[in-house]
């Protein structure tokens, strides 16, 4: 949640919070987190949920870019299938365009069929105070389709090249984009529809309205869906969730059912 750091008491009541809300919900095969503090964390977690909830199987350990120490705000994958190959890679810069973090993965067999899963939380539309807006929120954009343009190469290369001479047809993309489809103010933005051109699907496509909204209203924004998973080589069972409002974040968890 909070990029400084917090009282260890109030990081064990959150900790404990959200173990408590997975084990309401029921704890999914695959679960992608995003803002989580480190391995410690994760294998914390697990651990609360007991022995038969999803694994951390990656975390990633990315610097901060003032600091170059590890910052509080990582990215990790957990679960219950097994794991052939994981770890995680920042954005490339490319000229004056920085993105911050950038992707975690894990390639789970799946009854026998490799899977590509990335996790990934992008560019915020955060502006710093006295800096100029239109400049702050081009870049923020670029930042956001920069990471979506050098994610899509990584897949292209996996789908191309497969895993140890295996293929690998099957991909989840999913986490924090920090943008809306619909939204008139992401209109020009290509980041979602970068995977939308190269075959991905929204598994919340044709779910619109507060009930799917994985942002709650709040004084900067209106109820609004910046968290998509995005699959290729699925079909969708049944419909999409956003789960209820909890005190563990200030998103709601998003899930959805899949099948080959």
């Amino acid at each position: 949640g909070f990029p400084e750091p917090q009282p260890p008491a109030d990081e064990a009541r959150r900790l404990a919070a959200t173990a408590r809300f997975i084990r309401i919900h029921g704890a999914p095969d695959l679960f992608f987190a995003q803002e989580i503090r480190d391995l410690a964390t994760c294998r914390e977690l697990a651990s609360r949920l007991g022995d038969a909830a999803p694994q951390p199987v990656v975390c990633s350990d990315f610097l901060d870019y003032e600091t170059q120490q590890p910052a509080l705000q990582q990215l990790a994958i957990f679960s219950r299938r097994p794991v052939v190959d994981s770890g995680y890679e920042s954005w490339q810069a490319a000229d004056f365009v920085y993105p911050p973090r950038g992707y975690a993965y894990a390639v789970l067999d799946v009854d026998g069929a490799l899977v590509g899963c990335f996790n990934v939380h992008l560019k915020s539309n955060y502006i710093p105070e006295g800096e100029d807006v239109e400049r702050q929120t081009t870049l923020n954009r670029l930042k956001r389709e920069l990471s979506a343009e050098q994610l899509l190469r990584r897949i292209a290369r996996l789908e191309a090249d497969g895993f140890s001479g295996r293929p690998v047809a099957r991909f989840i993309v999913a986490g924090d984009f920090n943008i809306a489809l619909g939204d008139e103010r992401f209109a020009d933005e290509t980041t979602i529809r970068a995977f939308l051109d190269a075959g991905f699907r929204n598994a919340f496509e044709g779910f619109t309205g507060e009930a799917y909204a994985s942002l709650p209203a709040s004084d900067y924004y209106p109820a609004t869906t910046f968290d998509f998973i995005l699959v290729k080589g699925f079909e969708r069972v049944g419909d999409p969730e956003a789960l209820p409002v909890d005190d563990t974040s200030d998103h709601r968890m998003i899930r959805v059912a899949l099948k080959p």
